[in-house]
């Protein structure tokens, strides 16, 4: 009699953790868009021990919808939160840009200055393919997500031309 109260309650609370690993944060729809995206608290990531990443504008510039999960671990790397494990069909990543002038996040245990932080969120339809792309200023909490490119500065290469010794050849 004991092994059974033991272990109704023991399943209930199994079922209830493996669905809520398949559930997804946002009402996603099949074709994978969601009227209101749902973020995870930003310095509460599972990978990269809270830190995030900075990416290149280069990646960025990749992501489009149709790419498949496959195409965005290659891009971007394995999402920074724990999505679950079935059924997922978002990914969370949190995101550093290095922005002048903008100061420490409180939030943000290294101390850094001059990084805006944002997170960014990729739907996927009910085929798993990438359909919608969402950003969430962290901080500053009124930032352009992601920020404007910095204008690259023309590179100017000087190279100093020394004339070469004259070889005496021996005779």
């Amino acid at each position: 009699m004991k092994i059974k109260q033991i272990v109704k309650p023991g399943l209930a609370v199994l079922a209830a953790g493996i669905l809520s690993a398949c559930a997804t944060k946002s009402n996603v729809k099949a074709d994978g868009t969601t009227d209101n995206p749902v973020f995870p608290k930003p310095y509460s990531l599972t990978f990269n021990n809270d830190r995030g990443t900075f990416p290149t504008y280069d990646e960025l510039d990749q992501m489009r919808p149709g790419l498949t999960k496959d195409d965005i671990y290659k891009i971007l790397g394995r999402p920074h939160y724990d999505e679950g494990m079935y059924g997922v069909r978002e990914w969370d990543y949190l995101f550093h840009f290095h922005t002048p002038g903008v100061g420490i996040d409180p939030e943000n245990t290294s101390g850094v200055e001059d990084v805006t932080t944002c997170q960014y969120k990729v739907v996927f339809d009910k085929d798993k393919f990438a359909r919608s792309f969402y950003w969430n200023p962290v901080f500053p909490k009124d930032a352009v997500c992601p920020p404007p490119a910095p204008k690259a500065e023309p590179q100017v290469i000087i190279r100093e031309i020394v004339p070469a010794k004259p070889k005496r050849i021996r005779q």
